[in-house]
C-alpha cells in the first residue's frame, strides 16, 4: 500500500491544481459566463486545458521519479507504469468529486449563468430563434454537472494512460542480466 500512496497523494494535488486554476480563471473573467461577455473565454479555455495536462504531465513524473529514487536501484517498466496509472485514475476519481464540488456547492448557478451570458451573445448576434434554442439546449447538456464529470474522468484517464506510458518508457530503468 506504500507504492501506492504517493501516486494517489499526487492525483490529489493536481486535481487540486486544476479546480484552483479553474477558480482563478473564473475571477479573472477568463472563463464563465462573465468571460463569454468579454470575449476572452478562449484564452481562458486554452489556458486551462493546456495547464490542466501539465499538471497531470508533471504529477506523473514526479510520482514516478519519487519511487524510482525509493526504490533506489532504478524503476522497472512494469512499477513506472503502475505509478502512471495511480496517479491518473486518482486524479479522475478526485477531479470527479471536485467538479461535483464546483457545480453543486461552490457555483451552482453556473450553468444558468452561462446559458444567459451565451443567449444574450447570441441574441446580439442575430442566430435565429430555432437555431439558438437548440444550440442552448446542446450547450446546457455539455455544461452539465453529470457531462464535465464524465469529460473530466474519461480525458484524464486517456491522456494519463498516455502519459504514463511515454514517460515510463523514458524513465525506466535498464536492467540487463
Amino acid at each position: 500500500m506504500e507504492r501506492l500512496k504517493t501516486p494517489m497523494v499526487y492525483g490529489l494535488a493536481v486535481a487540486l491544481a486544476g479546480s484552483v486554476l479553474m477558480l482563478t480563471l473564473i475571477a479573472l473573467n477568463l472563463i464563465g459566463p462573465k468571460a463569454i461577455a468579454l470575449e476572452t473565454e478562449m484564452t481562458g479555455g486554452t489556458i486551462l486545458f493546456l495547464m490542466l495536462y501539465l499538471f497531470l504531465l508533471f504529477g506523473i513524473y514526479f510520482a514516478i521519479k519519487k519511487r524510482k529514487e525509493a526504490l533506489g536501484s532504478g524503476i522497472p517498466f512494469k512499477e513506472a507504469i503502475v505509478q502512471g496509472l495511480v496517479v491518473s485514475f486518482a486524479t479522475a476519481l478526485f477531479s470527479v468529486v471536485l467538479t461535483i464540488v464546483f457545480y453543486e456547492l461552490l457555483y451552482p448557478s453556473y450553468v444558468a449563468e452561462t446559458i444567459e451570458a451565451l443567449k444574450l451573445k447570441m441574441e446580439a448576434m442575430g442566430v435565429p430563434t430555432g437555431k439558438l434554442i437548440a444550440k442552448l439546449e446542446e450547450k446546457e447538456a455539455y455544461f452539465s454537472t453529470s457531462s464535465q464529470s464524465l469529460f473530466s474522468f474519461v480525458g484524464n484517464l486517456i491522456t494519463g494512460t498516455a502519459f504514463t506510458l511515454l514517460l515510463s518508457f523514458f524513465l525506466k530503468s535498464n536492467t540487463k542480466k
